[in-house]
């Protein structure tokens, strides 16, 4: 993956963290993925990208807030960001 397609796929996340909908879920994204967004991997970036997809914000949140399991798929990266 080139450095411009990283930088792309880092100001989506970024961007996506930012409009949730909700003033508790930004903070919590801005936390907790947006401020370690530098510590991802290039695959660890792609796969957060789906999650985004796959996921909703309210589920997003419960996970974030240790009230739901992450998926299998997803669990290493939830630790990842949880550290």
């Amino acid at each position: 993956m080139s450095e411009y397609n990283i930088k792309k796929l880092k100001k989506k996340i970024i961007y996506r963290c930012s409009y949730t909908g909700t003033k508790e879920t930004d903070l919590l994204y801005q936390k907790l993925i947006v401020n370690k967004i530098d510590i991802l991997t290039h695959n660890e970036l792609y796969q957060l990208s789906n999650l985004f997809i796959e996921v909703s914000d309210a589920d997003m949140f419960l996970i974030l807030t240790n009230k739901k399991n992450p998926s299998n798929k997803y669990a290493n990266l939830f630790k990842k960001l949880m550290e």
